[in-house]
């Protein structure tokens, strides 16, 4: 496809991912770093590893600390965690790109995005990717199709030219793609599952491995999970993709039985434990953004308050 001007807002793990892949594509990418990361790729440059590489791959970029109002982007990825955004919001608003894909989580809807940019440049997204940074390395692994897709669609749920082209951009850079036709409800389920399995974590010490073998925490952490979707379900906003109703038909005793086996994983610990380690701000944020939605529908998510509670106690103890 045709050489497309890509600015990747956010040099984390994630960031870097899809920055060095899209680059190896063919793209012309930019990256906007910032602190520490900065002084690493200006030093070292991109260097990506995934799992199935024994090689570390360099990646060529270009490295800005900036943006500049006429730099213009074909699309910004904005991949950031959701307690940085508000900082970033005021720095992307004067740049006169017209396509914005923000790779954020959320479940309290794109209001602060529309308001930010405008309805016209939003795209929201989600990203299929996980890893960790070590000596300015970049350790990665791709989501299966099967677990999550990177994920994108306009906030109207059409299938618009931009849209295609962004799908055809990411597959051509190695990423399985998936068009959702209503994001919103896509990202209140992310979160829906993501709160409990990150909260199971830090309830046994912040490792994946020993939360396998705490029944009491994996216990904890799937009755909150049947809670959260349960509400999803039932309030109107709906569970997508539609696969994820398996944590509402499954019983609790069945999941106990798996998610040990899914914890006890190097696969557990890249997508799922360094995420909820290196995010734990984030977390929190969407915790309580998830809680408040709840009880703005008049529903009390009384096992993911247990959940948290017990992970607040548990911080508290070891300090």
């Amino acid at each position: 496809m045709k050489q497309k001007r890509l600015l990747i807002f956010g040099a984390g793990v994630i960031g870097s991912i899809y920055a060095g892949k899209l680059a190896l594509a063919g793209h012309k990418v930019t990256v906007l770093a910032r602190n520490k990361r900065l002084i690493e790729l200006q030093e070292k440059g991109l260097l990506l590893k995934s799992a199935q590489q024994k090689n570390i791959t360099k990646v060529n970029v270009s490295i800005i600390s900036e943006l500049s109002d006429y730099d213009l982007y074909d699309y910004v990825f904005v991949i950031l965690r959701k307690d940085h955004l508000d900082s970033a919001l005021p720095i992307l608003r004067p740049n006169k790109s017209k396509n914005f894909v923000f790779m954020v989580n959320t479940p309290s809807g794109y209001s602060d995005l529309i308001n930010s940019v405008g309805e016209s440049r939003v795209i929201p997204a989600f990203p299929g990717a996980g890893g960790k940074i070590e000596d300015g390395i970049v350790h990665y692994t791709l989501t299966s199709r099967f677990i999550q897709f990177t994920t994108l669609g306009e906030i109207n749920g059409k299938r618009t030219t931009r849209i295609l082209e962004l799908q055809d951009c990411l597959r051509t850079a190695g990423f399985p793609v998936a068009i959702s036709r209503n994001m919103d409800s896509w990202q209140k389920s992310h979160v829906a599952m993501v709160c409990p399995l990150a909260y199971g974590i830090y309830y046994d010490g912040d490792n994946n491995y020993t939360l396998a073998k705490n029944k009491v925490a994996i216990n904890q952490m799937n009755l909150a999970l049947k809670e959260t979707f349960y509400f999803l379900k039932h309030s109107g906003f709906g569970i997508t993709p539609p696969k994820l109703n398996m944590f509402g038909m499954i019983p609790v005793s069945i999941l106990n039985f798996l998610f040990p086996f899914i914890f006890n994983t190097k696969w557990a610990e890249t997508v799922i434990s360094n995420h909820a380690l290196s995010g734990r701000g984030e977390m929190e944020m969407l915790s309580r953004d998830f809680i408040a939605l709840a009880e703005s529908k008049g529903c009390d998510l009384v096992e993911l308050k247990k959940l948290n509670k017990n992970q607040s106690t548990t911080v508290f103890n070891q300090h």
